[in-house]
């Protein structure tokens, strides 16, 4: 019988154990990282709803990813048709997607790409990295555009 589980090098953990059927195949890769197809979505024990999208073949190349509504509820996922026809999509399916984020030193000025999501079928483990048809999206995002730190009781 074949070992369901296999152990990957991670960028952020070492070597962890994930179930192999677990891998994502990017039928389109994403800009930039043309070399690399086979990913794994690891969640991130510390910030809840963050993900890793770590390379199964380079364990130096991993993204931080995040269900955009969670910062922008107004967000919609427009795609063009082509795009959508590479997710192979049949009745059933369900499509799940995800925004890289990049974190700053300074966290209130992180940001995502709203205009490049990662858009996965959940069901076949296909995935692409799509341009979105809205207009009003960036690839730099501001995800605290309303962050106004806390004072603390002592402070005027």
């Amino acid at each position: 019988m074949e070992e369901m589980v296999e152990t990957i090098k991670t960028k952020a953990y070492g070597e962890i154990k994930v179930e192999k059927d677990t891998v994502i195949y990017f039928k389109r890769e994403i800009l930039g990282f043309e070399n690399y197809r086979y990913y794994y979505l690891i969640e991130m024990g510390d910030l809840p709803n963050f993900y890793w999208l770590q390379s199964k073949e380079e364990p130096d190349l991993a993204f931080i990813v995040v269900n955009p509504r969670l910062f922008k509820p107004d967000y919609v996922l427009n795609i063009d048709s082509t795009d959508l026809a590479l997710l192979e999509l049949e009745e059933g399916d369900e499509i799940v997607d995800f925004v890289i984020v990049n974190i700053p030193e300074d966290i209130t000025k992180m940001t995502m790409n709203l205009l490049g999501p990662i858009v996965i079928n959940a069901n076949k483990r296909i995935a692409i990295q799509a341009i979105s048809l809205c207009n009003d999206y960036g690839t730099k995002v501001l995800m605290f555009s309303n962050f106004e730190p806390k004072q603390g009781e002592g402070d005027k």
